[in-house]
């Protein structure tokens, strides 16, 4: 009985969680993708590192765009903090260790090897995984979904029940359903964000050789447009569990 307890205990204290984060994206196109992974991995993970660690993230995750050069950004940087506290103060330059002179001039050296060209925040609204599965699996299928005729609450009701829980015979090891906390206007490209989850590329891949349908009649057109699909590799990922 102690341990039901517990684990409801631990159910709740998850779910309350998930519900207080917000999932700040930020969208990259990298002109020198392999110099931009090396400051990525060898300056900024440090820093964003020790901010995951004193607890003023949550998680800190970046993701490369898989073999699609004609794709509008190269990564995706995840910066995941909880909105019920109270924001820190943070240095990037103590926190890196290094000189001012020697900061600047990485920046500046950043600022011409890429730029930002979108961004975007959001809240989980669901979230499923095979068991075993890690949290952050390594193959992030990307959706982009816009909602259509205003039916927010049908279509995420939709979405929650269809992928309650991930078949044994399914390739993805786990799924996530994210709103835009900042889709302002009717022009806006996308409203919400679904997330395939995949143990590798190969997976994703063999899991569109089998039978297709027509889509044209389906009940998700009626609700939702797919606006546009990325496959992403993890490069770094970072979370304070």
């Amino acid at each position: 009985m102690k341990k039901f307890i517990l684990s409801i205990l631990v159910i709740i204290s998850f779910s309350s969680k998930s519900q207080t984060l917000v999932f700040d994206q930020m969208f990259i196109k990298a002109h020198d993708i392999d110099l931009y992974d090396d400051y990525i991995t060898d300056h900024f993970s440090n820093i964003m590192g020790k901010r995951v660690e004193n607890g003023t993230l949550h998680a800190w995750d970046v993701w490369k765009v898989v073999q699609n050069p004609q794709e509008d950004f190269t990564h995706m940087i995840t910066f995941i903090y909880d909105f019920d506290k109270e924001e820190s103060e943070w240095n990037n330059q103590e926190l890196s260790g290094l000189s001012e002179v020697v900061s600047e001039a990485i920046m500046k050296d950043v600022n011409i090897i890429r730029e930002r060209v979108g961004r975007a925040k959001l809240n989980d609204l669901g979230s499923v995984r095979k068991k075993g599965a890690p949290a952050v699996p390594k193959i992030m299928v990307l959706n982009f979904m816009k909602v259509k005729d205003h039916l927010y609450k049908s279509y995420e009701t939709a979405e929650i029940e269809g992928t309650k829980k991930i078949s044994e015979n399914d390739l993805r090891v786990g799924w996530n359903f994210h709103r835009r906390l900042d889709d302002y206007g009717s022009d806006t490209y996308f409203s919400h964000i679904t997330i395939d989850w995949y143990d590798n590329y190969r997976d994703y891949l063999r899991s569109n050789m089998g039978d297709v349908y027509d889509s044209k009649d389906s009940e998700w057109n009626k609700l939702r447009d797919l606006k546009k699909r990325v496959i992403m590799r993890q490069l770094v990922s970072m979370t304070n569990n």
